[in-house]
Parts: C-alpha cells; sequence; structure tokens
C-alpha cells in the first residue's frame, strides 16, 4: 500500500533508451499507419505488441493487425502470428480468474448496405469528426439487433492450453447504435484495454458501445460506460455512467480505467476531439455503481492509460501533442507529482510528430513497458520513417 498525503511519497521516473519494434517506408505519412501500439501479457509470460496498418476507419477494423512478440520483457522482438488473430486497431488480451485469459476482438462490422438491411430513422444526429447518426437498438432489424448482442471472443483455457473461440453476451438494454458520415457499416464494441479484475467481477469502462440516457435520450457526443461482468467475461451488463457532459460539447471516451492503492477505483477520460481540451479524471469507491465529478487533469490528452504498479504508485501516459507520462507515488490519482515528456509535441501540429496512442504494461513492482509511435524516426534514409517503439520505464520508490 502507498504512504497516502506524506511528503516523503516520491517516485522519479528513468528510462532505458527507446527499442524499435517496427518501421515504416520512408516518407509514410497516412493517418493510422504505423499507429496505436498496444501490449499485452500472453499467457506464457511473453509480450505481445500489435498495431495499425491501415487509414483510421471503420471500415478498416477487424482485419488482421501486424504483430510481434518478445520473450525478454520488451529487450527483443519477432514479428508472429497468432491463434488469436490480433486485429486493428487495437487489441487486447486480458487475464482474468481462474487462470484464464480473455480477448474481445475487433471484427468487419456489419454492412447494412449489402445486407439489405431497412435501417430506421435515426433517433439523434450529432457530428464528432464527422456526421453521426443514432439508432435505438431495439428498433434495428432483427440481424442487427443479433449482431449486437453476441461479441466474438478467445479465451485461454488453462487445463487444454490452448485458446478457444467463443462469444461474450454483451448488454442491449438501451444500446444505441452509431453510424458515422457515409459509412454503411455499424461498428460494435471490442476490448481494446484489458478488463480490470476487481474483487469477484471484471470490470470494462467502454465508449464505443453506446447507451440512451434514463430519461430515453440520446446523447450526440456519447460517453463512457461501466460495464461489469460477475461470470470471468462470459457476459457483461452495463451497471452506471461513469463521464458524461450534459451539454454534449466534449467526448467524453477512451476511459483509462485502474484500481487505485486504497482500493478503490479511477478512470481518466478523453475530453478532446476538434479542439485541445483537458482531460478528465473520476473515481468511485463503491465498485463503479456511482461515479465523482469529472475534475479537469492537465491541459490535453488522448487515450490515457493507467497502471497501478507493485510498489503502489499509479503512472498515466497519454499524447498528443507528444507522449507524456506521470506518476501519483500516492496511487490514488489525487496528486500528480512527476511529469516527463518522453516525445515533444507541437501545440499547433498536433500530429506531426506521433500519434499520441500509447500502451503501458508492468514489468515488476517498479518497471513498466512502454509502447508508442514516432513519426519523425530517423532510419538511415532520406527520408524520415515512422516507428512503433518501446522503452522500459523505472519508476522506484524514493523517500
Amino acid at each position: 500500500m502507498a504512504a497516502k498525503g506524506g511528503d516523503m511519497a516520491r517516485v522519479e521516473l528513468t528510462m532505458d533508451a527507446p527499442i524499435v519494434v517496427a518501421l515504416s517506408a520512408p516518407g509514410e505519412t497516412r493517418w493510422g499507419y504505423h499507429q496505436f501500439p498496444a501490449l499485452s501479457r500472453l499467457p506464457d509470460g511473453s509480450i505481445l505488441l500489435a498495431y495499425s496498418d491501415a487509414a483510421d476507419a471503420p471500415e478498416t477494423h477487424g482485419a488482421p493487425a501486424p504483430c510481434y512478440r518478445s520473450v525478454d520483457d520488451g529487450g527483443s522482438w519477432t514479428p508472429v502470428g497468432s491463434s488469436i488473430e490480433p486485429t486493428r486497431p487495437h487489441c487486447a488480451v486480458s487475464r482474468v480468474f481462474n487462470g484464464e485469459y480473455l480477448v474481445v476482438p475487433a471484427t468487419r462490422y456489419l454492412d447494412v448496405a449489402a445486407e439489405s438491411l431497412a435501417m430506421p430513422e435515426p433517433a439523434s444526429t450529432g457530428f464528432t469528426y464527422l456526421k453521426t447518426y443514432s439508432y435505438h437498438w431495439s428498433e434495428l432489424p432483427a440481424a442487427a439487433r443479433h449482431y449486437f448482442e453476441l461479441l466474438p471472443a478467445w479465451r485461454w483455457q488453462p487445463d487444454r492450453a490452448e485458446w478457444e473461440a467463443g462469444t461474450v453476451a454483451y448488454d442491449t438494454n438501451g444500446l444505441v447504435a452509431v453510424r458515422h458520415g457515409q459509412s454503411a457499416v455499424l461498428p460494435r464494441t471490442f476490448f481494446e484495454r484489458a478488463v480490470v479484475p476487481f474483487r469477484e467481477e471484471l470490470l470494462y469502462a467502454d465508449y464505443r458501445a453506446q447507451y440512451a440516457r434514463d430519461d430515453g435520450s440520446v446523447p450526440s457526443k456519447g460517453y463512457s460506460s461501466l460495464m461489469v461482468s460477475a461470470d470471468n467475461g462470459r457476459s457483461f451488463a452495463r451497471r452506471a455512467t461513469i463521464a458524461i457532459d450534459p451539454a454534449d460539447d466534449d467526448l467524453m471516451g477512451e476511459p483509462g480505467l485502474c484500481t487505485t492503492a486504497d482500493g478503490g477505483l479511477v478512470c481518466v477520460v478523453r475530453r478532446t476531439d476538434h479542439v485541445q481540451k483537458p482531460m478528465c479524471i473520476v473515481w468511485s469507491d463503491d465498485a463503479g455503481r456511482t461515479w465523482s465529478r469529472p475534475r479537469d487533469l492537465f491541459e490535453f490528452g488522448v487515450w490515457p492509460c493507467l497502471l497501478l504498479l507493485g510498489n503502489g504508485a499509479l503512472v498515466l501516459s497519454y499524447g498528443r501533442p507528444g507522449v507524456n507520462l506521470a506518476v501519483d507515488a500516492d496511487g490514488t490519482g489525487e496528486r500528480w507529482t512527476s511529469h516527463t515528456a518522453v516525445l515533444a509535441g507541437d501545440h499547433a501540429a498536433i500530429q506531426k510528430h506521433t500519434c499520441g496512442y500509447t500502451s503501458i504494461l508492468a514489468l515488476d513492482d517498479e518497471s513498466f513497458l512502454l509502447a508508442y509511435s514516432d513519426f519523425c524516426y530517423d532510419a538511415g534514409e532520406r527520408e524520415p520513417c515512422k516507428a512503433i517503439l518501446v522503452r522500459r520505464v523505472h519508476a522506484p520508490r524514493a523517500g
């Protein structure tokens, strides 16, 4: 347990040199390519890193993603195939209870035009990068309703030491389907982060699965919900709203959920879409049934990732512009006293140097692996390359 509130609680970060996992062709500038790295621990103890190599669009989601494996805690990497079929844009392998592991991958989305499905009138419209159209799940054609009810999944069976294909039943009570722009596909949720084992439940913070408000109205920007499983990940039900903007001005997406050193829950949420805004942070002390009012955190940030180390320190990675780390030595998220700029960014050109999406994975009680993209990597070519990099970060407690 971390020290709480004392002046002696301090963690100083140091980083090893970056290691190149993958390089693009020289001069690559397309958005979505060599981006969005995701780290996961596999059942044999090795580390999987998957990333995106296609345009950042719903039509590319669910296709196989390039992946690399490390057997030496990130020191070296080998391209591999995988029986769990990591897919774009993000992949997460979750350790759950009873020695099992769970993967709920992105899949090719339902193409309503190709399936000749008659869609209802939208329940609402909004704008997040593109115009969005929202539909009540209960009003969708039967084939579309079924598509949202069961999510394809992989489950590691330790007694047989193999992956087994299956499904996860997902809560459709109040569910809202969202279509983007002129796209004919209906995205459904997938687990792009690891679930959080908490007491006897599995928790997942979701923003891709959208739900109507209690009064039946549909937020135009969406929001983040806490999904809970009491059967080791075979089904998930919506428990509560983590963070929402009543005015529908802020995205309130990409939630990073973590336990705290004092036994609660903390979640950092992205607010920005078209304009840079602070992230927000919320807490729960009743297993996610209720959450505090959102509090602004730092000046900017996308894709916040939280990790509680064995020494009680809470680590946060975030980006755009740049790649950044912050540490709360007390492990609660109340007091971020250490900040490190891993990769500098430019507030006037926030997509110039990196996608800003990171991934962090514990290596031991005092160190973790950080993965990120560098758009201006000098590989000795005539033009910079995009690189997927990892760095071992040391976070010993001082004082």
